[in-house]
């Protein structure tokens, strides 16, 4: 080995031995030790890299490139963090030490951040700062586009769907609905009408301005309110979905 390789494996092993390597838990303090250790001695060192190839391989994450180190958010000591999901009520709760709630908000600055398209953090159970018991999380960034359907204009545009209006038998909005639109995202609704309309302002619509006027219908469905309730929607819009009977009671079958 090189003098350089040496060094590294030297202060890898001197790092390791104040840890239990041997499970889980004791490997994450480790990596988070490893990565302190990196951040405030070898930025600027040729040997970065071998020092954090050789920790990735021993502790089994994944490789952390130089330029990644740079802009890792410190886990500060007495971080921790839970996240508890009720079944009943249908709540989160996020419970965090100081330390912990504070990493949680450099993490998701950094993330705002980002300009990597995908971008992403996945903060997993029993991986410091998360407790044994807390549900995994990730955070994500995406473009507004991604929770109202509306189309990227660096994209082709939308081609017009196959589909025969007479068949329509369900109607379901993507994500967030417009706030005028008594739907649940995600939601099937029992289509009762859908009809070709000339006037655009008899009711509410959800605007698809890429798409072709002609191709907005006028539809009848019963909202949450449960009552009949009719709206506009474009049949190329991407943000809507619609299904034939045949599709959903495919889609039952398979949840059987």
């Amino acid at each position: 080995m090189t003098a350089p390789i040496v060094r590294v494996s030297k202060i890898l092993d001197e790092i390791l031995e104040n840890f239990d390597i041997s499970h889980d838990f004791g490997r994450r303090q480790a990596w988070e030790s490893v990565l302190d250790y990196a951040t405030d001695n070898l930025t600027d060192a040729p040997e970065c890299d071998d020092f954090l190839a050789e920790a990735s391989s021993r502790l089994g994450f994944a490789e952390v490139s130089r330029e990644s180190l740079c802009e890792r958010v410190r886990l500060p000591k007495g971080a921790w963090v839970d996240i508890w999901i009720s079944d009943e009520d249908d709540e989160v709760a996020i419970t965090g030490t100081a330390e912990g709630l504070q990493y949680l908000i450099d993490v998701l600055r950094r993330l705002k951040g980002s300009s990597d398209p995908g971008e992403h953090v996945h903060l997993d159970r029993a991986m410091l700062p998360m407790t044994e018991n807390s549900a995994n999380l990730v955070l994500f960034k995406e473009e507004e586009q991604w929770f109202t359907g509306a189309p990227d204009a660096a994209l082709e545009p939308y081609p017009p769907r196959e589909i025969e209006t007479k068949s329509i038998y369900a109607i379901q909005s993507i994500h967030f609905p417009p706030d005028d639109l008594p739907m649940t995202a995600n939601r099937l609704y029992r289509v009762m009408s859908c009809e070709l309309t000339e006037n655009l302002d008899e009711c509410g619509i959800k605007e698809f301005p890429d798409g072709d006027r002609e191709r907005y219908r006028r539809f009848g469905f019963v909202a949450d309110s449960g009552q009949r309730f009719q709206y506009i929607f474009h049949l190329d819009d991407p943000g809507v979905n619609f299904f034939t009977h045949r599709e959903i009671v495919s889609l039952a079958l398979k949840t059987v």
